[in-house]
């Protein structure tokens, strides 16, 4: 059996992103989730709403400097420079952070230059800029979903047909490549839409 081309550490804010993580990377069989001190690379998945890097201040603490992958919510320039300095390669904000992109972002980080901090907050912003997740429309509709409403209910509430309704569901999963519609009112929640 081949090694594994990447050795990666795993360290979250919580367990369930934690475990979604290691899910996602063990898909890649040049990929393997291992303990910190054997790793070639690490992801780093903060909180959406923190600015702080807990996460990635205890596992550079840990771990020492690794080249990175960091998934956080917006940060402030001291939060990008204090990441570049730990060695991050790319921040991912939490909607980028898609199985494909994130599995790239790890083969690329071993071997990526060290990143300043103005091309981290420069990547980062590229990802986060650009045409708005959902549509108003869409996002009343996942709304009424999250809420626990079904088409017809929510066909009444917005005052259109069931159709229509089964129709602006579509076009925003179709363009954002989900699934369902449960992956759809999950991707508003990630997004704060709902």
């Amino acid at each position: 059996m081949k090694a594994p081309d990447v050795r990666v550490a795993v360290c979250a804010a919580d367990p369930v992103t934690s475990a979604g993580l290691v899910g996602i990377l063990s898909q890649d069989t040049t990929i393997a989730v291992v303990a910190g001190q054997d790793a070639d690379v690490l992801v780093a998945a903060e909180d959406p709403a923190g600015q702080d890097l807990p996460v990635l201040r205890r596992a550079v603490s840990e771990l020492g400097a690794l080249p990175g992958i960091l998934i956080a919510g917006p940060l402030p320039p001291s939060g990008h420079r204090w990441a570049a300095d730990a060695g991050v390669r790319c921040v991912l904000p939490h909607r980028a952070a898609r199985p494909d992109r994130l599995i790239a972002e790890v083969m690329a980080a071993r071997s990526a230059p060290t990143a300043s901090a103005d091309r981290l907050a420069a990547g980062y912003g590229a990802l986060t800029e650009g045409p708005a997740l959902f549509h108003p429309r869409e996002i009343n509709v996942l709304r009424l979903i999250a809420e626990g409403k079904d088409t017809a209910e929510i066909g009444a509430v917005m005052g259109y047909s069931q159709r229509t309704i089964k129709n602006i569901l579509h076009h925003a999963q179709r363009r954002l490549a989900l699934r369902n519609r449960a992956e759809a009112v999950a991707e508003a929640i990630r997004a704060g839409l709902i």
